[in-house]
């Protein structure tokens, strides 16, 4: 057995990922998107903006982090996969295979049914690989557990020398993850596994007939104050003149969409707990062939320059939110958007602008809304 306690002034910033010491911890972010809009397809953004640990692991070992996460998303990248923590959604906890790759969406969510982090508290999380088992482990509860990965399954344990796996991490644009401590436990022959209470759910566990959510009920288990902002805007939108938004709620209560069809913009609130966030831009009508997608309208560039003219400290922070591309979908993709501002060029995904649930981008939505609302004709 070899244990590496990792100093943390060791790990390295790659791409545009930062790091810096605060408080007896190390601080990563990124101010680069890493997952698309719909937060479940993968370009290799998320390999490119990371922070490398020292050195590199052969299997079997554990990973032992003690760690605080502000907001979705973190991914713990091993090899050439890598494990997703506190994603948005079950159709996003994603668990990519060190060995084969399959790189597509949605691979494991069926069995990896909870990687939630309790947000803005630190938590020791634990991943342990051997070369018939792995294990995760959070705030000392077993989340998952497979013998079915699919370096598992290989006559050769590696296609490449099992001594140079590198082990990275990465946040999305709006997370800060704050990391104690992390070290790295290499193991002659096994690492110990102690099982837990995890038991695999199944892609066919009946859903059950679910009555048609309202608004007040796709809201409900939200915290109080995610509530009252929610119902703020809500008020802001319906209310809005010359703007006329509708809403609607989706089936399975997961999003609430407002659409200004005569503008061509639309504000949309993803609802997953603690990882609900908002966001708005000009939408792209997907009606038809592929050839035939398009916008009824995009400007986001005029928009962006009358309000700088007034709060150009708004129209900064609203360039900065927009979903850079991820290149999840190659070079036909159609969302790709290009933007530019103050000397400034973005290539994003559908254009929208990502933002968190915290009054101040509430605000900047309304102020923002505000302005097209007051400068744009339909």
């Amino acid at each position: 057995m070899n244990k590496h306690d990792i100093c943390l002034s060791d790990l390295a910033a790659r791409g545009r990922a930062a790091t810096k010491p605060v408080d007896g911890a190390l601080e990563l972010w990124t101010t680069r998107s890493i997952t698309s809009i719909a937060f479940n397809l993968y370009g290799d953004s998320y390999k490119r903006h990371v922070a490398e640990l020292p050195g590199e692991y052969r299997l079997p070992f554990r990973i032992d982090m003690n760690a605080k996460l502000d907001y979705p998303s973190f991914i713990l990248l091993v090899g050439g996969g890598h494990v997703s923590f506190s994603t948005p959604s079950k159709d996003n906890r994603k668990i990519e295979d060190i060995l084969k790759p399959s790189g597509k969406p949605n691979q494991d969510h069926y069995f990896y049914n909870d990687n939630n982090l309790p947000l803005g508290e630190y938590t020791d999380i634990s991943v342990i690989y051997n070369l018939n088992e792995m294990q995760i482990i959070i705030g000392g509860e077993e989340r998952y557990f497979s013998q079915k990965q699919a370096y598992m399954k290989s006559k050769r344990p590696f296609e490449y020398d099992p001594d140079k796996l590198k082990i990275r991490l990465a946040v999305t644009k709006l997370s800060t993850l704050s990391i104690k401590s992390i070290s790295v436990t290499e193991y002659d022959k096994q690492a110990p596994i102690v099982r837990g209470a995890f038991v695999e759910s199944s892609r066919n566990d009946a859903q059950g007939e679910r009555p048609k959510p309202s608004f007040e009920s796709a809201i409900s288990g939200l915290t109080h104050d995610y509530q009252s902002e929610i119902r703020a805007m809500d008020k802001f939108l319906t209310s809005l003149r010359p703007m006329k938004f509708r809403r609607a709620v989706d089936k399975n209560g997961g999003k609430i969409s407002y659409v200004a069809s005569g503008y061509g913009f639309s504000y949309a609130i993803n609802l997953s707990g603690a990882a609900t966030s908002h966001n708005f831009g000009w939408y792209i009508v997907t009606n038809g062939k592929p050839e035939t997608w398009g916008r009824k309208a995009d400007n986001m560039e005029q928009a962006l320059v009358e309000t700088a003219k007034t709060d150009p400290a708004l129209a900064e922070r609203v360039f900065y939110a927009l979903n850079d591309c991820v290149g999840c979908y190659g070079p036909r993709c159609l969302a790709k958007t290009l933007y530019a501002f103050n000397g400034q060029k973005r290539l994003t995904c559908h254009g929208r602008a990502m933002l968190r649930m915290r009054p101040g981008d509430f605000s900047d939505a309304r102020g923002f809304i505000n302005i097209i609302n007051s400068t744009q004709q339909p």
